[in-house]
């Protein structure tokens, strides 16, 4: 592992720490880049260095009827043991004659930080998405603890890219789904 990225995760050393995931993001990086994070490996990889109490994962569902329904079936299965599931349904939007997939789960994860921050000394948000820089502001200025962004560089938001943050591709070997 990189000696910067060693450095990164010894500084949770002995915090509390809890881990929120946007799936709908890393869903499109998934896609994109062909590989999936192991989220049981994740989990080891950051109990190593920190006082991990949870990795909360924040899914839309696909209906049965969508295509894609039965990988996200098979995908869970694989991560359930390793995270708790945060499911909602999946929006499908009218658009043009074809429908468009929403997942919305960004009020969802930020409820989340908000309801459990109190107990945490660093908030670890898995995504790539802009919208969570407000709730930065939020956990840093008003709260006075710590957030690290994690996602894939391809997909990382330029305005996240300017907080503390860590590339999953740089810790791939440790992490990938097999």
């Amino acid at each position: 592992m990189d000696i910067k990225i060693e450095k990164l995760l010894q500084s949770l050393k002995g915090k509390k720490v809890g881990v929120f995931v946007d799936d709908s993001n890393l869903y499109h990086s998934y896609k994109k880049y062909g590989w999936r994070i192991d989220f049981k490996k994740f989990r080891t990889l950051l109990a190593r260095y920190c006082d991990l109490k949870f990795i909360n994962y924040h899914i839309a569902i696909p209906a049965k009827s969508d295509d894609v329904f039965r990988g996200t079936e098979i995908f869970l299965q694989k991560i359930n043991s390793s995270v708790t599931l945060k499911k909602k349904l999946l929006k499908y939007t009218p658009v043009a004659g074809k429908f468009m997939k929403k997942a919305d789960t960004d009020v969802e994860i930020t409820l989340d930080v908000v309801r459990n921050i109190e107990n945490l000394d660093v908030v670890v948000i898995v995504s790539g998405d802009s919208d969570f820089l407000e709730l930065k502001n939020y956990v840093v200025h008003d709260k006075n603890k710590n957030i690290l962004f994690v996602g894939y560089e391809e997909n990382m938001a330029w305005e996240l890219r300017q907080c503390w943050h860590l590339y999953v591709n740089r810790i791939k070997n440790e992490v990938v789904l097999q």
